[in-house]
């Protein structure tokens, strides 16, 4: 086993992480979709979803850039199943759902939820495109991605993965009694992880990159109750936000931190 005390290189702990460059929320819509089913947006969010809404003629010209969506969004199905969905909208609710359907059916865009309802207003998110495209997620529903008649396929990727992330840090383990701290953030070479365990369990640390996929298990044994600090070296990652999950037993707290190196 591993000596309780180490160094770790992590972050504040997750009530301290702000996405400052998101700062537009979304807006909430309560509606049917074109198979009869309703959706409130703001419950799917808090549920743990992201949401990918396209909005379409539909056109010709609005194939390309929703086939680049589609594909994207059906690049998570299998590493979050039931987290990433998209909704494929008529830009101004003035298409049938059997023409949308149609539309959706032969170019392919098949595991999608249409819908044909004013009460989803692309106008909330900025000048109006053709497509159309928006990121929906995380429990204060902000707005991760925005783009008017073209995609580019990796800022729509990291914007999902961004928001998988946040909604991630959801919920908190009841063996760890205090909130753990990450410092410095962002961090260089390494940092410094502090919590609090409120009785003796079995612990494992493991760093992931936001596609949920682990980098790094810098521990993985039985600690003592009481406080602890775990040295991380992270000299070795790249620049960028990753998430440090600490499980304890059959529950996981999740901080996201900042690695930047100068």
């Amino acid at each position: 086993m591993r000596r309780p005390y180490k160094h770790l290189l992590l972050l504040p702990a997750i009530g301290l992480f702000t996405l400052s460059a998101h700062a537009q929320t979304a807006t909430n819509f309560n509606c049917a979709d074109c198979s009869g089913t309703q959706h409130d947006l703001f419950t799917e969010l808090d549920a743990g979803k992201v949401i990918v809404i396209d909005w379409v003629m539909p056109c010709g010209t609005c194939i390309g850039p929703t086939l680049t969506t589609y594909n994207v969004v059906q690049s998570f199905q299998a590493s979050h199943p039931d987290r990433v969905h998209m909704y494929l909208v008529d830009d101004y609710a003035n298409t049938s759902c059997a023409a949308l359907n149609g539309w959706k059916n032969a170019n392919g865009f098949t595991n999608t939820t249409t819908f044909s309802n004013a009460a989803i207003n692309m106008s909330h998110y900025g000048p109006v495109g053709m497509p159309k495209v928006v990121v929906l997620g995380g429990p204060d529903h902000l707005v991760y991605y925005k783009a008017n008649n073209a995609v580019n396929a990796n800022n729509l990727q990291l914007a999902i993965q961004e928001a998988l992330a946040a909604t991630n840090a959801i919920g908190e383990s009841p063996l760890i009694g205090l909130p753990p701290v990450i410092s410095p953030n962002p961090a260089d070479g390494h940092a410094t992880l502090a919590f609090t365990l409120a009785g003796a369990a079995a612990v494992g640390i493991q760093v992931q990159d936001l596609a949920g996929r682990s980098v790094q298990q810098p521990f993985n044994g039985m600690l003592p109750q009481g406080p602890h600090r775990l040295d991380l070296s992270t000299a070795s990652l790249p620049d960028g936000i990753y998430l440090l999950r600490i499980s304890t037993g059959g529950a996981a707290t999740t901080l996201r931190f900042n690695v930047a190196h100068p």
